[in-house]
């Protein structure tokens, strides 16, 4: 190709869909990595096409960049909704205060597949009473419940 015109593609699609609108119009064109920014791919086109391929050319790209800053928006709109999703656990101190701990969704969901909320809550029960009075013996000279 002697005089090229470049178009800027920001993903693996928005490249995947610009070439095939070209390949369907036979529209040669060229492909490389953009040096200036990882993962954006140039696509070089002849700057010499007939005036109506190249409006179409043109207005495809513009096409395939408003449905790139769409998936964009919807991408950051999901990554801000999964930040939101927090549980938390409830733990209750000897002086009969409340407080919640904020837990990852995701981390709850793990706990709950392998404890019962009452496990969970057994649990953090005795972490705040170890918290709380603080036994420095050796573990083996703990009591536990059922035990001497």
């Amino acid at each position: 190709m002697s005089g090229t015109f470049d178009y800027i593609c920001f993903d693996d699609t928005h490249a995947r869909e610009f070439r095939t609108f070209l390949e369907a119009r036979g529209v040669p064109y060229e492909t490389r990595a953009d040096t200036k920014d990882e993962g954006h791919l140039v696509v070089s086109v002849p700057d010499d096409l007939d005036e109506e391929l190249d409006e179409a050319v043109e207005a495809e790209f513009e096409r395939l960049e408003r449905e790139y800053e769409q998936r964009l928006k919807q991408a950051l709109i999901a990554e801000d909704e999964a930040e939101k999703r927090v549980t938390a656990i409830s733990v209750n101190l000897s002086s009969g205060e409340t407080c919640y701990v904020p837990i990852p969704e995701e981390m709850m969901n793990r706990l709950l597949s392998v404890l019962s909320t009452q496990e969970i809550g057994d649990l953090v029960d005795a972490i705040v009473s170890a918290v709380e009075n603080p036994d420095t013996r050796p573990i083996c000279h703990h009591v536990t419940e059922g035990g001497d």
